[in-house]
C-alpha cells in the first residue's frame, strides 16, 4: 500500500462536484457531503450538483427527532447521568427534515488503495440518533480502511406508511431505508476517489443500526451494494406488518386533528408540528420489548422488503452475506435511567420483577440465574435476566436461523468488559462497544475507564472488524492467539471480549434453553 500523505486542504471529486475536506490525525475527513435529496415522504433523488469546490469540513444536520415537550422526570437512557469532562458540554447538533449527508474518513485520495469500506449505521432504533457523533479518524488512520457514517430520515419523516392513499406514497413507510440505499449507491459510484473498494463494503451498526443492517440484507433494493454485515446488540428478526403500520398512521391523523387520509395537510404542515404529532403517537404506542417496533419503523413491502429478514427463518436474500452478531453482557442497564429502584432491589423485589417478565417460569429461571451467578446481588440478577431476555435471546436466534439455513458463516461474540461508570453498577451496558470498534477509547474514558486495558481491547475489536471488512471472514487469531470459529448448533462458540479474550462454548447454555420459549418473533 502506498505511503499515507496528508494534505491540509484535500480536495476530492464526486459525481456532483468537488469537495474540500480537512486533515484528521493520520487520515483525511470529508464531512457533510450530500448523497441525496428528497421531498417529504418521497423516495430520495440524486443531490443537485455544484460548481467550484464545496466545503466538507463540518457534519450535516441530523434528522428531526428532538421532542420539544419531553415527559417529566429523568430520561430512560442512563448516559446523561455519567459525568462529562469539565468544560465539555455536548454541542447541539442541528436537526433538519433534509438530512441526507454522509461523512468519509480515508487514509488517502486517488492512490489506488482499493481499501475495504466500513459503513456505520447509527443506533436509536428508527426514531432518533445520528451519524454525526462518531469519529472514524482512528480507524482510517491505520491506513487500511475507509470509514463512512451517514444520516437519514427517521420517525414520521422516514417511516410514515401512506401507501393506502395513493401510488405516489407506495414506499413512504420505508423512505428512511431508501435514504440508506441511496447512500450505498453514492458510495458505490464515488468511493474509489476516496481510496475505497466498492466491491468490499461492510455495513455495521449497533442497536437500531443492526436492525437497519438486517433490513438491507433482506431487501432487493440493496442487493450487491454491500458484501459483509455486522450487527452489534441490534437483532433484526422482523419488522412491521402493514396493518400495524396503517394503524399508527391513522392514529397520527387523529392526534394532529386531521381527517383520515388528509395527506395534503401532512405535506404542507410545519415540520415541528408533524414531529410533535409523532411524539404523541409514540407515547401511546410504546414497545413491549426490545425487538418490538410499534410505530413508524420499516414495514413489509412487496418490492423493498418482501418478507421478514430472520422470522420465522433466514430469508434467502440474507444467506449469502457473512455476518458478525453479538451483544453486551448487561445491555439493559443502559435503559434504566428512570429506574433507580432497579439498582437497589431486595430479594422480594427481584422475585416480583421476575414474575412480571416470566410469569410461572420465574422461579425456575431465578434458580438458574442464582446458580450461574452465585455472588450476584438481586439487582445484578435482574439486570442480567432482563438483558438476556431482551437482547441475547433474539441475537442468538438470528445466528441459529442463519446456521439452520446453511448461510455463509456467522461469528458470534459477547462483550463482557464492565464499565466502571456510576460505581460499576452498569456492567457491560448497551452501546459500550462503539468507541472500542472505532478504536477511540480515549473519547469514552468515563465509560471505559483509564489505563491500558480499554486501549488494548479497542485494538483487538477494531482489528477484527477491519479484517472482516477486508476478507469477509475471521480466520485469524485475536490477541494472544485466541481463535474465533464460526457459529454452529453443536458447539455454539462465542467469543468473549474482555481484558482477556476467551472463547466459550454455549455460555449459560441452560439459561439459553430455558429462555428460548419466550422468543415470539
Amino acid at each position: 500500500m502506498s505511503q499515507l500523505t496528508v494534505s491540509p486542504r484535500p480536495v476530492a471529486s464526486t459525481a456532483q462536484g468537488r469537495v474540500e475536506g480537512l486533515a484528521a490525525g493520520n487520515s483525511l475527513a470529508f464531512k457533510g457531503v450530500p448523497y441525496a435529496r428528497a421531498r417529504r415522504f418521497m423516495p430520495p433523488e440524486p443531490p443537485e450538483g455544484w460548481s467550484g469546490v464545496r466545503p466538507a469540513v463540518s457534519f450535516g444536520p441530523s434528522a428531526l427527532q428532538t421532542n420539544a415537550n419531553p415527559p417529566s422526570g429523568p430520561p430512560y437512557v442512563i448516559l446523561p447521568q455519567i459525568p462529562r469532562p469539565d468544560g465539555a458540554p455536548p454541542p447541539p447538533i442541528p436537526e433538519s427534515e433534509h438530512c441526507q449527508y454522509l461523512n468519509i474518513w480515508t487514509p488517502a485520495l486517488r492512490d489506488g488503495g482499493k481499501r475495504p469500506v466500513m459503513v456505520w449505521l447509527h443506533g436509536g432504533f428508527f426514531y432518533g440518533g445520528t451519524g454525526s457523533t462518531v469519529d472514524g479518524s482512528a480507524l482510517a488512520g491505520r491506513g487500511d480502511v475507509v470509514v463512512v457514517s451517514l444520516n437519514h430520515r427517521l420517525n414520521v419523516f422516514g417511516f410514515c406508511d401512506l401507501r393506502q392513499f395513493g401510488s405516489e406514497f407506495a414506499h413512504s413507510g420505508n423512505a428512511g431505508m431508501l435514504d440508506i440505499v441511496a447512500a450505498l449507491e453514492w458510495i458505490r459510484d464515488n468511493i474509489e476517489e476516496f481510496g475505497g473498494d466498492p466491491g468490499r463494503v461492510l455495513v455495521f451498526g449497533t442497536s437500531g443500526g443492526g436492525m437497519k443492517t438486517a433490513f438491507l440484507m433482506a431487501s432487493p433494493a440493496s442487493h450487491g451494494l454491500f458484501h459483509r454485515a455486522a450487527a452489534q446488540s441490534g437483532p433484526g428478526l422482523r419488522f412491521m406488518e402493514p396493518d400495524r403500520s396503517r394503524a399508527a398512521t391513522e392514529l397520527l391523523f387523529r392526534e394532529l386533528g386531521l381527517g383520515q387520509g388528509d395527506v395534503g395537510a401532512l405535506l404542507e404542515m410545519p415540520a415541528k408540528r408533524l414531529l410533535a404529532g409523532y411524539h404523541a403517537v409514540a407515547a401511546i404506542l410504546k414497545p413491549g420489548r426490545f425487538i418490538d417496533l410499534p410505530c413508524f419503523a420499516p414495514v413489509l413491502d412487496p418490492e423493498l422488503l418482501p418478507r421478514h429478514p430472520f422470522s420465522p427463518d433466514a430469508a434467502p436474500a440474507t444467506q449469502a452475506i457473512p455476518m458478525i452478531l453479538g451483544w453486551n453482557a448487561q445491555e439493559m442497564s443502559f435503559f434504566m435511567g428512570n429506574d433507580p429502584a432497579g439498582f437497589a432491589l431486595d430479594e422480594a423485589q427481584l422475585e416480583a420483577r421476575m414474575e412480571s417478565l416470566f410469569a410461572d417460569k420465574a422461579s425456575d429461571l431465578l434458580s438458574l440465574y442464582r446458580a450461574a451467578y452465585p455472588a450476584a446481588q438481586p439487582s445484578q440478577l435482574w439486570i442480567q435476566a432482563h438483558s438476556d431476555y431482551s437482547i441475547m435471546l433474539p441475537v442468538l436466534a438470528q445466528a441459529e436461523r442463519r446456521v439452520a439455513a446453511h448461510s455463509t458463516p456467522t461469528w458470534v461474540y459477547r462483550l463482557d468488559f464492565p464499565s466502571p461508570a456510576l460505581g460499576g453498577k452498569l456492567g457491560a451496558l448497551h452501546t459500550l462497544e462503539g468507541n472500542l470498534l472505532f478504536n477511540q477509547p480515549g473519547s469514552a474514558r468515563a465509560l471505559l475507564g483509564d489505563g491500558a486495558a480499554p486501549a488494548e481491547l479497542a485494538r483487538t475489536m477494531s482489528s477484527a472488524w477491519v479484517h472482516f471488512a477486508a476478507e469477509g471472514n475471521l480466520d485469524v487469531g485475536l490477541s494472544k492467539g485466541a481463535a474465533w470459529p464460526a457459529y454452529d448448533l453443536e458447539d455454539r462458540p462465542v467469543m468473549l471480549f474482555d481484558t482477556h479474550c476467551t472463547l466459550a462454548f454455549d455460555p449459560i447454555g441452560e439459561i439459553r434453553q430455558a429462555l428460548s420459549e419466550f422468543l415470539t418473533a
